[in-house]
């Protein structure tokens, strides 16, 4: 059975685990808002938001290899979404981007300080920033 759920801040080291025995970018930080989907007891899929001066950034959204193209990133973020009250940003690789936009993000050209900031230290990476408005 499949479930997505927001991580309790305690149970960070979990989700770093999983990133670190799938070669994922990026850690999780207790003050990040941590979300997983399980498939019985193990971690299958996760990502975190980040708090960005009170904007809101998703980041390192990763699926188990063995799990992908079943629908679980759609699955873990449209929970998600649907539990925000604020606008998420992200960027999306070029690949990526039709996924994003099938679940509610959209191109923004203009974006708040602290994210831009962050953009330009992903430019290299060659992504585009997206937003999904709250529900």
């Amino acid at each position: 059975m499949i479930r997505v759920v927001r991580l309790d801040p305690i149970k960070t080291p979990l989700v770093n685990k999983f990133y670190d025995k799938h070669g994922a970018r990026g850690r999780a930080t207790k003050q990040d808002d941590v979300w997983v989907v399980y498939s019985a007891a193990e971690i299958i899929a996760a990502c975190r938001i980040q708090n960005r001066d009170e904007h809101l950034f998703l980041s390192t959204l990763f699926v188990d290899s063995n799990w992908r193209a079943q629908g679980i990133a759609k699955r873990l973020l449209l929970a998600l979404i649907a539990e925000q009250q604020k606008v998420i940003f992200t960027f999306a690789y070029q690949s990526l981007i039709d996924f994003y936009r099938s679940i509610g993000f959209n191109f923004v050209l203009t974006l708040p300080p602290p994210i831009s900031t962050l953009l330009k230290v992903y430019q290299q990476r060659n992504v585009v920033a997206l937003q999904c408005q709250p529900k």
